[in-house]
């Protein structure tokens, strides 16, 4: 079902998916909040910035790294799809080897070894993609600040000279006519007095888990975004309200997500006797409720924990599960979860959009977390024995921890998107209104145009 699968990309928290949707939902709350405060100079102002970064940040990663590999990889004859955490263990890559061999499709093991046999070479190409795209990408980024800012300026500085314009013709030819000033004579005892200051509102290791984890690489670019955005302010008043902007996004997107997801999880377990730390996926799925109606699910939860102690025969077990361990609802509900990862056939775009075809072929190019596994087995065993007798009674029991599974994610995503698509927009705004004495105007146009006045006065001096 679609809801279950959107469920598990949305509870997943290395999936890219839940950042977007969160990051379209602040760059939204912040451009109408902006527009609502400064006009369109400053909504435009936003927009590019928002959903520019956006672009960015969502494109530039992918784009690098799939250069890098189309390129430098080539050249180098290195397969960019093997996870280089697999070099560094030596049991994994021996089973992994030997099960690539056993493969219809040979490439596979053809280019383990290749990259087992030149692994500081593969090592080097990893780490040299994961600096250079972070580095392009970041440089991306700086490259838009710059043109924003320089456009918001012309954009400004046009408006301002149309304004003086108008001026100009109005006090030289309107306001000397006297037909003007026999009708405006009495309705301009009624205007109140112009305000001193005009609003002229606009037209217009931990490195390995940053490196191996997408979300934690994003946040590399996030925080060097911070930093471009903080540095690069143009008043004091918006490196506040960048600030306040800023580690409010980093907070709800890469940190409070996963504690309120933990907390809602120990809520449903503790008082509803529901443990949900499974996907939703799996909580559906047949073979999760057959192997729990029928007492399997402890067979084959042992036979995954009983391997505890010994990674080699936990790796074997793992990798036949083509063959002789293919019913193991554990093995099974990890593939499906991710944990482990299948072969996905299909173009680069439609594996990074999720649309490439699954094998269902374990993928020995990729590492597997011996200690994931193990923790994943237990939570296995954790449903298992919280659900109750009878088939029919643990088919209700399931239904109901999926759908609480799907409560917690739509709930966690509702409580970071309230509060960045609404709570932080309105909280710099409000700031901005009390260092401003209650004016919301754009500080940046107003800035600009205090220097442009000087200047035209200057001229007219």
């Amino acid at each position: 079902m679609l809801i279950n699968k959107l469920t598990t990309a949305f509870g997943d928290h290395s999936s890219l998916l839940p950042l977007f949707t969160k990051d379209i939902v602040n760059s939204t709350g912040m451009t109408a909040f902006s527009y609502n405060a400064g006009g369109k100079i400053e909504a435009k102002d936003r927009f590019i910035d928002e959903f520019g970064t956006q672009a960015i940040w969502m494109g530039g990663l992918p784009f690098f790294k799939w250069a890098i590999d189309n390129s430098v990889y080539k050249i180098a004859k290195i397969n960019p799809d093997i996870d280089v955490r697999l070099l560094n263990d030596a049991q994994q890559l021996e089973v992994a080897k030997k099960y690539a061999a056993s493969l219809e499709n040979k490439s596979i093991a053809q280019s383990l070894e290749k990259a087992a046999k030149f692994s500081s070479k593969t090592k080097g190409l990893f780490i040299g993609k994961f600096v250079t795209a972070t580095a392009l990408t970041l440089a991306s980024f700086f490259t838009l600040v710059k043109v924003k800012q320089h456009y918001t300026k012309k954009e400004i500085e046009k408006q301002f000279w149309a304004k003086k314009s108008e001026q100009h013709f109005y006090n030289n030819n309107v306001a000397k006519s006297p037909a003007f000033k026999a009708f405006s004579v009495n309705e301009y005892k009624a205007e109140k007095k112009p305000s001193k200051t005009p609003s002229f509102k606009g037209v217009g290791s931990v490195l390995q888990g940053f490196m191996f984890d997408p979300v934690k690489n994003l946040f590399i670019v996030d925080a060097g975004i911070t930093g471009e955005r903080l540095v690069n302010s143009r008043t004091k008043t918006e490196l506040a309200e960048t600030a306040i902007k800023e580690g409010s996004l980093l907070f709800f997107m890469y940190v409070a997500g996963r504690y309120i997801q933990k907390g809602i999880e120990k809520v449903s377990e503790k008082f509803f006797k529901k443990p949900i730390d499974l996907h939703a996926e799996v909580l559906s799925s047949d073979y999760m409720k057959d192997a729990i109606s029928s007492g399997k699910v402890y067979d084959d939860v042992k036979a995954v924990t009983d391997l505890a102690s010994d990674k080699k025969k936990l790796f074997e077990f793992i990798y036949n599960s083509n063959k002789s361990s293919a019913d193991n609802t554990v093995i099974k509900a990890a593939k499906k979860s991710g944990l482990i990862k299948t072969i996905k056939e299909g173009s680069w775009l439609e594996k990074l959009a999720g649309k490439a075809k699954d094998t269902g072929i374990i993928d020995p190019h990729q590492y597997i977390n011996a200690d994931d596994v193990q923790a994943f087995a237990n939570n296995v065993k954790k449903l298992a024995d919280s659900a109750p007798k009878g088939e029919k009674a643990i088919a209700e029991f399931l239904k109901k921890c999926r759908n609480m599974k799907i409560g917690s994610v739509a709930a966690n995503m509702g409580i970071t998107c309230l509060f960045l698509g609404l709570i932080v927009p309105y909280s710099m705004m409000k700031y901005r209104a009390k260092q401003q004495n209650g004016n919301k105007d754009f500080h940046v146009q107003a800035e600009i145009e205090r220097q442009l006045e000087k200047s035209f006065k200057g001229r007219i001096a």
